[in-house]
Protein backbone atom coordinates (compact mmCIF):
# COMPACT_ATOMS: atom_id res chain seq x y z
CA UNK A 1 0.00 0.00 0.00
CA UNK A 2 2.98 2.04 -0.30
CA UNK A 3 1.69 4.11 -3.41
CA UNK A 4 -1.82 3.52 -3.13
CA UNK A 5 -3.87 6.12 -1.57
CA UNK A 6 -7.25 6.27 -3.61
CA UNK A 7 -10.54 4.22 -2.35
CA UNK A 8 -12.49 3.67 -5.78
CA UNK A 9 -16.10 4.22 -4.29
CA UNK A 10 -17.66 3.65 -7.96
CA UNK A 11 -16.53 0.42 -8.62
CA UNK A 12 -17.08 -1.34 -4.71
CA UNK A 13 -20.65 -2.81 -5.46
CA UNK A 14 -19.37 -3.92 -9.19
CA UNK A 15 -16.61 -5.82 -7.67
CA UNK A 16 -18.83 -7.17 -4.92
CA UNK A 17 -21.34 -8.27 -7.47
CA UNK A 18 -18.77 -10.71 -8.99
CA UNK A 19 -17.08 -11.81 -5.52
CA UNK A 20 -20.58 -12.87 -4.58
CA UNK A 21 -21.31 -14.30 -8.21
CA UNK A 22 -18.35 -16.66 -7.93
CA UNK A 23 -18.92 -18.57 -4.56
CA UNK A 24 -22.66 -17.11 -3.32
CA UNK A 25 -23.31 -20.52 -1.20
CA UNK A 26 -19.95 -20.34 0.61
CA UNK A 27 -20.40 -16.73 1.26
CA UNK A 28 -24.51 -17.58 2.69
CA UNK A 29 -23.46 -20.37 4.66
CA UNK A 30 -20.53 -18.10 6.50
CA UNK A 31 -22.68 -15.44 6.96
CA UNK A 32 -25.28 -17.13 8.30
CA UNK A 33 -22.74 -18.62 10.98
CA UNK A 34 -21.90 -15.15 11.78
CA UNK A 35 -25.22 -15.07 12.85
CA UNK A 36 -25.64 -17.79 14.42
CA UNK A 37 -22.65 -17.36 16.59
CA UNK A 38 -23.61 -13.91 17.61
CA UNK A 39 -27.06 -14.93 18.28
CA UNK A 40 -27.50 -18.25 19.61
CA UNK A 41 -25.37 -18.01 22.76
CA UNK A 42 -27.17 -14.09 23.88
CA UNK A 43 -30.82 -15.79 23.40
CA UNK A 44 -29.65 -18.96 25.97
CA UNK A 45 -27.36 -16.25 28.04
CA UNK A 46 -30.70 -14.55 28.24
CA UNK A 47 -32.88 -17.35 29.07
CA UNK A 48 -30.04 -18.57 31.98
CA UNK A 49 -29.60 -15.36 33.67
CA UNK A 50 -33.93 -15.19 34.17
CA UNK A 51 -33.27 -18.37 35.89
CA UNK A 52 -33.28 -18.10 39.69
CA UNK A 53 -30.03 -19.93 40.72
CA UNK A 54 -27.41 -18.14 40.76
CA UNK A 55 -24.76 -20.50 39.21
CA UNK A 56 -27.05 -20.44 35.94
CA UNK A 57 -27.41 -16.78 36.20
CA UNK A 58 -23.70 -16.79 36.01
CA UNK A 59 -23.43 -19.05 32.85
CA UNK A 60 -26.14 -17.12 31.25
CA UNK A 61 -23.37 -14.22 31.87
CA UNK A 62 -20.57 -16.07 30.60
CA UNK A 63 -22.90 -17.17 27.39
CA UNK A 64 -23.61 -13.26 26.45
CA UNK A 65 -20.13 -12.35 26.80
CA UNK A 66 -19.34 -15.68 24.11
CA UNK A 67 -21.53 -14.68 21.83
CA UNK A 68 -19.43 -10.99 21.60
CA UNK A 69 -15.84 -13.39 20.88
CA UNK A 70 -17.24 -16.21 19.44
CA UNK A 71 -18.59 -14.40 15.67
CA UNK A 72 -15.04 -13.82 15.35
CA UNK A 73 -14.03 -16.88 13.81
CA UNK A 74 -16.78 -17.28 10.89
CA UNK A 75 -15.96 -13.54 10.42
CA UNK A 76 -12.54 -13.99 9.34
CA UNK A 77 -13.09 -16.90 7.93
CA UNK A 78 -15.76 -14.59 5.79
CA UNK A 79 -13.18 -11.99 4.87
CA UNK A 80 -10.62 -13.94 3.99
CA UNK A 81 -13.46 -15.66 1.43
CA UNK A 82 -14.47 -12.41 -0.23
CA UNK A 83 -10.64 -11.90 -0.21
CA UNK A 84 -10.04 -14.40 -2.69
CA UNK A 85 -13.29 -14.26 -4.86
CA UNK A 86 -12.84 -10.44 -5.22
CA UNK A 87 -11.57 -10.21 -9.54
CA UNK A 88 -8.37 -8.29 -8.70
CA UNK A 89 -6.87 -10.44 -5.83
CA UNK A 90 -2.90 -10.13 -5.45
CA UNK A 91 -0.38 -13.48 -5.20
CA UNK A 92 2.30 -11.60 -3.69
CA UNK A 93 1.67 -11.38 -0.43
CA UNK A 94 3.00 -13.66 2.35
CA UNK A 95 1.62 -16.89 3.20
CA UNK A 96 -0.35 -16.37 7.41
CA UNK A 97 -1.97 -20.17 8.97
CA UNK A 98 -5.32 -20.01 10.00
CA UNK A 99 -3.44 -19.99 13.81
CA UNK A 100 -1.66 -16.81 12.69
CA UNK A 101 -4.79 -15.21 11.50
CA UNK A 102 -6.81 -16.05 14.29
CA UNK A 103 -4.03 -15.02 16.48
CA UNK A 104 -3.43 -11.56 14.96
CA UNK A 105 -7.52 -11.18 15.07
CA UNK A 106 -7.64 -11.54 18.67
CA UNK A 107 -4.83 -9.23 19.53
CA UNK A 108 -6.03 -6.76 17.13
CA UNK A 109 -9.91 -7.11 18.97
CA UNK A 110 -8.13 -6.77 22.25
CA UNK A 111 -5.73 -4.08 21.59
CA UNK A 112 -9.55 -1.61 20.22
CA UNK A 113 -11.15 -2.94 23.44
CA UNK A 114 -8.37 -2.03 25.58
CA UNK A 115 -7.79 1.35 24.09
CA UNK A 116 -11.73 1.90 23.71
CA UNK A 117 -12.11 1.28 27.78
CA UNK A 118 -8.44 2.98 28.67
CA UNK A 119 -10.15 6.37 26.39
CA UNK A 120 -13.29 5.78 28.33
CA UNK A 121 -11.51 5.87 31.73
CA UNK A 122 -9.50 9.05 31.05
CA UNK A 123 -12.26 11.20 29.85
CA UNK A 124 -13.86 10.02 32.96
CA UNK A 125 -11.24 11.00 35.43
CA UNK A 126 -10.18 13.79 33.52
CA UNK A 127 -13.98 15.13 33.45
CA UNK A 128 -13.77 14.77 37.32
CA UNK A 129 -10.51 16.23 38.04
CA UNK A 130 -11.92 19.32 35.98
CA UNK A 131 -15.26 19.47 37.40
CA UNK A 132 -13.92 19.84 40.97
CA UNK A 133 -13.10 23.76 39.44
CA UNK A 134 -15.52 23.88 36.53
CA UNK A 135 -18.77 22.23 35.53
CA UNK A 136 -18.57 23.95 32.34
CA UNK A 137 -14.65 22.78 32.05
CA UNK A 138 -15.66 19.15 32.77
CA UNK A 139 -18.53 19.29 30.15
CA UNK A 140 -16.29 20.40 27.52
CA UNK A 141 -13.38 17.92 28.20
CA UNK A 142 -16.01 15.36 27.74
CA UNK A 143 -17.04 16.51 24.64
CA UNK A 144 -14.10 17.03 23.12
CA UNK A 145 -12.51 13.64 24.75
CA UNK A 146 -15.50 11.92 22.68
CA UNK A 147 -14.96 13.31 19.71
CA UNK A 148 -11.25 12.19 19.41
CA UNK A 149 -12.57 8.86 20.61
CA UNK A 150 -15.15 8.70 17.57
CA UNK A 151 -12.74 9.90 15.76
CA UNK A 152 -9.64 7.01 16.59
CA UNK A 153 -12.55 4.48 16.20
CA UNK A 154 -13.37 6.09 12.52
CA UNK A 155 -9.67 5.43 12.07
CA UNK A 156 -10.57 2.14 12.46
CA UNK A 157 -12.93 1.40 10.18
CA UNK A 158 -10.38 -0.75 8.06
CA UNK A 159 -8.22 -2.30 10.60
CA UNK A 160 -9.95 -5.81 10.09
CA UNK A 161 -10.07 -6.02 6.52
CA UNK A 162 -6.85 -5.03 6.70
CA UNK A 163 -5.25 -7.52 8.27
CA UNK A 164 -7.07 -10.20 6.49
CA UNK A 165 -5.82 -8.54 3.38
CA UNK A 166 -2.06 -7.52 3.97
CA UNK A 167 -1.89 -10.89 6.15
CA UNK A 168 -0.26 -8.35 8.70
CA UNK A 169 0.36 -7.89 12.18
CA UNK A 170 -2.47 -5.95 14.29
CA UNK A 171 -0.32 -2.95 15.15
CA UNK A 172 -0.02 -3.00 11.12
CA UNK A 173 -3.16 -3.23 10.69
CA UNK A 174 -4.24 -0.64 12.56
CA UNK A 175 -1.87 1.90 11.13
CA UNK A 176 -2.26 1.46 7.37
CA UNK A 177 -6.39 1.44 8.34
CA UNK A 178 -4.85 5.13 10.02
CA UNK A 179 -3.63 6.22 6.94
CA UNK A 180 -5.84 5.12 4.46
CA UNK A 181 -8.97 6.38 6.30
CA UNK A 182 -7.60 9.60 6.92
CA UNK A 183 -6.39 10.26 2.95
CA UNK A 184 -9.77 8.98 2.27
CA UNK A 185 -12.12 10.34 5.19
CA UNK A 186 -15.29 11.20 2.91
CA UNK A 187 -15.19 7.84 0.97
CA UNK A 188 -15.39 5.83 4.21
CA UNK A 189 -17.91 8.24 5.65
CA UNK A 190 -19.88 7.82 2.59
CA UNK A 191 -18.73 3.63 2.50
CA UNK A 192 -20.51 3.29 6.61
CA UNK A 193 -23.52 4.91 5.21
CA UNK A 194 -24.00 2.33 2.32
CA UNK A 195 -23.04 -0.44 4.46
CA UNK A 196 -25.57 0.59 6.96
CA UNK A 197 -28.27 1.26 4.66
CA UNK A 198 -27.75 -2.26 2.80
CA UNK A 199 -27.86 -4.25 6.31
CA UNK A 200 -31.08 -2.11 7.26
CA UNK A 201 -32.65 -3.20 3.91
CA UNK A 202 -31.23 -6.95 5.06
CA UNK A 203 -33.29 -6.53 8.43
CA UNK A 204 -36.41 -6.94 6.12
CA UNK A 205 -37.82 -10.70 6.24
CA UNK A 206 -36.83 -11.72 9.77
CA UNK A 207 -33.50 -10.69 9.16
CA UNK A 208 -33.05 -13.12 6.48
CA UNK A 209 -31.75 -10.33 4.18
CA UNK A 210 -28.68 -10.31 6.23
CA UNK A 211 -27.66 -13.56 4.55
CA UNK A 212 -27.15 -11.25 1.72
CA UNK A 213 -25.78 -8.05 2.88
CA UNK A 214 -23.18 -9.52 5.00
CA UNK A 215 -21.88 -10.85 2.41
CA UNK A 216 -22.00 -7.50 0.29
CA UNK A 217 -20.35 -5.82 3.28
CA UNK A 218 -17.69 -8.05 3.58
CA UNK A 219 -16.66 -7.78 0.17
CA UNK A 220 -16.99 -4.32 -0.48
CA UNK A 221 -14.33 -3.77 2.42
CA UNK A 222 -12.02 -6.11 1.56
CA UNK A 223 -12.23 -4.00 -2.42
CA UNK A 224 -11.02 -0.94 0.10
CA UNK A 225 -8.14 -2.49 0.66
CA UNK A 226 -7.31 -2.38 -3.00
CA UNK A 227 -6.97 1.22 -3.60
CA UNK A 228 -5.28 2.60 -6.59
CA UNK A 229 -2.93 5.52 -7.02
CA UNK A 230 -4.90 8.54 -8.48
CA UNK A 231 -5.11 9.05 -12.27
CA UNK A 232 -4.52 5.48 -12.96
CA UNK A 233 -6.93 2.94 -14.45
CA UNK A 234 -4.89 -0.12 -14.15
CA UNK A 235 -7.08 -1.29 -10.99
CA UNK A 236 -10.24 -0.46 -12.94
CA UNK A 237 -10.04 -2.89 -15.24
CA UNK A 238 -12.74 -6.14 -15.44
CA UNK A 239 -14.40 -5.05 -12.42
CA UNK A 240 -17.41 -4.52 -14.35
CA UNK A 241 -19.78 -7.29 -15.81
CA UNK A 242 -19.34 -8.06 -19.02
Amino acid sequence: MASSTEIPLVTLLPRAWIGFSRGPWRCVGLAALVLISASGPAVIGHDLRLAESPWLNRLGDLSVLSSLVLPLLPLLALLRLTDGLLPDRHEDRPQQSWRQLMRQGFTLMLLELLLVLGGVGLIQSLSWMLGRWSTALAGLSVLLGVLVLLSWLFSQTLALPLLVHERCRALQAMDQSRQLVHRNGLKVLALLGMLLGINLLGLIGATLGLLLSLPFSALALMACCRPQTPLISDSRRNMFPT
